[in-house]
């Protein structure tokens, strides 16, 4: 097999800038390798820097293929084309990514319609949110890069993934490499691969594709190897994971941390919500409905759960833990397929950057702190996408290190930092015998003395489990969908989930969440909307007593605290617990100072990780100052040497 052309004479670019025409269109997902072709304009020859114009939409008729350039060529061609603005961290992943070069040089030649620089950053912060123009990449991992751009021709912006992958004129190699694999696949290899697909396809395209001249003998009933250059070994590799162990073409999606939903509503492009962000279109689409059905039907098999005309709504997790919606086919979805993933990070978001991105205060914080900590009940709830669980898993935290924890869920969504922990899952069988409910895992824990019992989501009988819970001593905390008091128990005491109405004052504590529009911002929010104490039920009215301890203001976008002298659980079931009699129990306000105290303390700190957060509490749980609940200078140094590691 002949190897991609070298260039032997390398063109010097001349001090000058880039003229180039409105109409070209790129895919970032494949991008032909070609050469900029600057033309003479009108620019000093003191000024050798190139603006690279910002990108329009999608591909109309890249120009043909130029003869491909070694990889060191390229990278030196890209840190010339590359403006200042993309700085020298660019040019450090030019030289190992050419094919991220090509892309940053085909973007040399598209006019740019608002003037907005193509920039490369290192990483995403929340501040870009207000950007209304921008134009960035930034990488991924293993090669995958993203190109944002959002402008006036689309002003929810696009999500461009930028891969490795092979050219269209040596697409024959992917071929070529799955006929080698299934030459060489013997029974015994067929029993490995079942074991641990990831290493042994890895293994068997080492021992296939070598790079330059090896003298690499071929395996086993194998005839030849494939020897290609660096570059394509790289792209190849790439191509043949990511079809047979990965995702195919939302592989990146997949990958991207700051990807919060992928949404595929039918032929046509993809959507995603994007953390900083928000709802953005993917330069990824599916053009006909044999290409979407086949991808649904690829991913369905790839994780043991195959849809089908006669089962065509699949409800399934992926390996890293992502919740996966599929609805198949046309007949009860008028466009045809469609998918949806919810991705879940493994490292939680922590309570310090809830509270320094506005969703909650850090008084709130604290307060919840004192209630998990004395092991009162809690819901948290709110509509579709508030964000309930990330509030749920973010107050984790506060329950005691040495407790016991139990969490119950359909779709694995709980991580707990705790080391006494056991997470179970529900289990759809074929037959009712053969399937575990949320119900049947719930009666289970209460038989395994848990400190805590997490539900993921409390939507039917398995309610009333988790009250009889509650009233035998095992707290419960579930996220449920209810956007006031009034509906939440109008839902609790209604089928199916039948709650008695003596049962309902069993709950201490209800946090409400949604999705609002910020008066500071002027974007739509996640922001606890109020946290409620249950006092008891009037039996003779049949009315439900309650207090708003927090509530939010939108005109201010500022949370207020209503509880001082009015908390019910504070005074008189917090307080009782650590020795205050009744007439010292306003003493407990105090302690909530100090709390709130310190969680300020760790967000001056930058103590923002999941775990690190966790960590720095369980310094502070036992500390003697914290218990005294006396609010002074000495505690407030106490706490400082504390967190600070002193």
């Amino acid at each position: 097999m002949s190897q991609a052309q070298v260039v032997t004479k390398k063109d010097k670019p001349d001090d000058k800038t880039v003229v180039v025409t409105p109409e070209a269109k790129l895919v970032a997902s494949s991008v032909p390798q070609a050469t900029a072709s600057p033309a003479p304009a009108t620019q000093s020859p003191k000024s050798p820097s190139t603006t690279i114009p910002a990108p329009l939409q999608t591909a109309v008729s890249p120009p043909p293929p130029a003869a491909p350039q070694p990889a060191d060529a390229r990278a030196k061609s890209a840190c010339e084309v590359a403006p200042a603005s993309m700085g020298p961290t660019y040019e450090e992943y030019a030289k190992k990514n050419p094919h991220l070069v090509e892309y940053v040089q085909q973007k040399a030649k598209v006019a740019d319609p608002i003037g907005e620089p193509l920039q490369f950053k290192t990483a995403l912060t929340r501040d870009m949110r207000s950007l209304k123009k921008f134009n960035f990449i930034y990488p991924v991992n293993e090669g995958i890069f993203v190109h944002l751009y959002k402008n006036v021709r689309e002003p929810a912006g696009v999500y461009a993934p930028i891969e490795p992958r092979l050219p269209p004129e040596k697409s024959d190699l992917i071929k070529k490499v799955e006929e080698l694999f299934a030459s060489m696949i013997t029974d015994q290899m067929a029993t490995k691969i079942a074991e641990n697909k990831e290493e042994m396809l890895k293994e068997m395209f080492d021992s296939l594709v070598k790079v330059g001249g090896s003298a690499a003998s071929p395996p086993k009933g194998v005839k030849e190897i494939i020897r290609v250059n660096e570059d394509e070994y790289n792209r190849l590799r790439y191509e043949i994971m990511t079809e047979k162990i990965g995702f195919g073409i939302i592989e990146p999606l997949i990958r991207d941390t700051n990807i919060e939903d992928i949404s595929c509503d039918g032929v046509g492009p993809i959507f995603v919500e994007h953390k900083v962000f928000s709802s953005m279109r993917a330069a990824i689409a599916f053009p006909t409905p044999q290409d979407l059905d086949g991808f649904v039907i690829r991913v369905c098999e790839k994780i043991g759960r195959p849809c089908s005309p006669r089962r065509p709504i699949i409800d399934a997790t992926l390996q890293d833990g992502s919740r996966l919606n599929v609805v198949f086919g046309t007949d009860v979805s008028r466009r045809g397929s469609n998918f949806t993933i919810r991705k879940f990070s493994k490292i939680p978001m922590s309570i310090t950057q809830l509270v320094k991105f506005g969703t909650l205060s850090p008084q709130m914080a604290a307060y919840l702190w004192m209630m998990l900590e004395h092991g009162m009940s809690m819901f948290i709830c709110g509509e579709t996408a508030s964000g309930k669980t990330t509030t749920l898993n973010a107050s984790t935290v506060f329950i005691r290190p040495n407790a016991k924890i139990i969490t119950i869920e359909d779709t694995p969504e709980v991580y707990i930092p705790h080391p006494n922990w056991i997470s179970e899952c529900t289990r759809k069988g074929e037959t009712e015998q053969s399937s575990i409910e949320l119900f049947d895992l719930l009666k289970s824990a209460l038989r395994q003395r848990p400190n805590y019992i997490i539900v993921g989501e409390i939507r039917g009988k398995e309610g009333a489990v988790a009250f009889q819970a509650i009233q035998t001593g095992h707290p419960v905390i579930s996220t449920f969908h209810a956007a006031s008091m009034v509906k939440l128990i109008q839902r609790i005491t209604g089928d199916p989930i039948n709650i008695p109405s003596a049962y309902v004052d069993n709950l201490n504590v209800v946090l409400f969440q949604s999705s609002v529009k910020s008066s500071v911002t002027n974007r739509f929010e996640r922001r606890v909307t109020g946290i409620c104490e249950m006092i008891g039920v009037d039996p003779v009215e049949k009315s439900y007593n309650y207090i708003e301890i927090f509530s939010w203001d939108p005109v201010t976008d500022k949370h207020t605290f209503r509880g001082v002298g009015n908390s019910y659980l504070l005074e008189y079931k917090v307080a009782p617990s650590k020795g205050l009699a009744l007439s010292d129990s306003r003493k407990i306000y105090s302690e909530l100072d100090i709390r709130t105290y310190i969680i300020k303390k760790m967000i001056e700190l930058n103590i923002m990780d999941y775990y690190e957060v966790y960590n720095a509490l369980s310094k502070v749980y036992e500390n003697p100052y914290v218990a005294s609940m006396n609010f002074d200078n000495v505690t407030m140094r106490a706490i400082d040497k504390i967190l600070e590691g002193k």
